[in-house]
């Protein structure tokens, strides 16, 4: 992935600070900059792997816009472009699948994003935070964010299984 330089800033000030964070996560991140690039990501990481017809398909997408979403998620880690051994010299059996490091990410942004789900009276397993349970802990609201997270119960979390 290119990276662009801003002008009118202090670029070794940028570059201090971008030197902080492997250009790896940073690339990772960037390959999500638009939403049928989320999309992509978010169906491969609740879905499993799809073949790019297929996902061409569902999402009624040209192929170069498709390809370029894809080489976009491949680029940045997220996504492995892979060919079955009896497939192989078939460009139509070319198949898209997360990597673990886009599984991974996958799942630290819901972490990350959201705070735990508190246990109920009859919890769910999927519906609480399990290791916070377990340590007897409560998620509690950070300072400034008071009313933010108010929603959290209702934001529906994609079945990780195949994460």
């Amino acid at each position: 992935m290119r990276w662009m330089r801003v002008r009118g800033i202090n670029q070794g000030v940028a570059d201090r600070y971008l030197g902080m964070v492997p250009l790896e996560v940073r690339e990772a991140v960037s390959a999500l900059s638009d939403d049928l690039r989320w999309a992509v990501y978010i169906a491969l990481a609740t879905e499993g792997e799809k073949y790019f017809t297929e996902l061409k398909e569902e999402f009624g997408a040209n192929p170069n816009t498709m390809t370029t979403a894809l080489k976009a998620l491949v680029g940045g880690g997220l996504v492995a472009r892979q060919v079955r051994t009896g497939d192989v010299g078939d460009r139509r059996k070319i198949y898209y699948a997360l990597t673990p490091a886009g599984s991974r990410l996958f799942a630290a942004l819901y972490d990350v994003a959201l705070p735990p789900r508190r246990p109920t009276r009859d919890p769910e397993p999927s519906r609480v935070d399990l290791a916070g349970t377990a340590r007897g802990a409560v998620a509690e609201p950070a300072a400034g964010t008071r009313g933010r997270y108010d929603h959290y119960d209702s934001v529906p979390r994609p079945d990780m299984k195949r994460c």
